[in-house]
């Protein structure tokens, strides 16, 4: 059996922006993955390529380029560094934020789910937020908004956030970027659509928001089968 992780991106009102930004901002704090992720960018800068694995050529045999040199490759982020982050996309602090996020009698968002929710984007053993940076390579996905996927983005942050997305896209060639995404994907089977679509999905996200006048809220959730949903709280009453 394997875990179904989700990437969740929920607009978000501006009137629900100080109580989801309060939350989001202790989840950071909490986490201290801002810190973490800094010290994991460190050691790749200084430490090209510790992974030596007697497998290694057997395992790029059947996945090529899951494990790379790294003083060759500068940047790219492989199935070595997947085990090294997990707790750095999924951490407690943001999948707790998540099952607060519209339960009990003060929700975090104050809409239904089904209102706010823009996409869930459901893989296989590896988040769509990882496939992302291994499509994109560890220096150019940690430009990106937020912390590996869990990010807020405020109304007013929202065209900004959507240039230097789409800058950031633009500096990676789309077959590169499929090449380094599927070395990550297909370490749980993942939907070829999803991962061929993952960029559009992103700037989507940000271009309705916008026009709406609206934030963006974006939070990785380990497994799908775990997830609270609203309607069975009332259910359970």
């Amino acid at each position: 059996m394997s875990a179904d992780p989700v990437w969740c991106l929920f607009r978000v009102k501006p009137s629900d922006v100080p109580n989801v930004k309060k939350t989001f901002d202790k989840a950071v704090e909490q986490s201290q993955v801002s810190e973490k992720l800094q010290e994991f960018l460190r050691k790749q800068v200084e430490e090209f390529n510790e992974f030596h694995c007697q497998d290694k050529a057997t395992l790029n045999h059947f996945i090529p380029g899951s494990f790379v040199n790294k003083n060759k490759n500068f940047g790219v982020f492989d199935w070595n560094d997947l085990h090294k982050t997990y707790h750095l996309f999924f951490p407690h602090t943001f999948v707790k934020m998540f099952e607060n996020l519209f339960m009990g009698d003060a929700p975090i968002i104050s809409e239904p789910m089904d209102k706010a929710k823009l996409e869930f984007v459901i893989t296989n053993r590896v988040g769509a937020a990882e496939i992302l940076w291994g499509g994109l390579g560890w220096e150019r996905a940690s430009r990106l908004p937020g912390y590996l996927g869990n990010m807020l983005v405020l109304p007013e942050d929202v065209a900004n956030a959507l240039a230097t997305v789409e800058k950031i896209f633009a500096e990676v060639a789309f077959e590169q970027f499929l090449e380094g995404a599927r070395v990550i994907g297909v370490r749980g089977n993942a939907n070829e659509d999803i991962v061929e679509n993952i960029q559009s999905l992103v700037l989507s996200a940000l271009g309705i928001v916008l026009k709406k006048g609206n934030g963006l809220l974006a939070l990785n959730y380990p497994h799908i089968g775990s997830m609270p949903f609203p309607e069975h709280e009332s259910n359970c009453n």
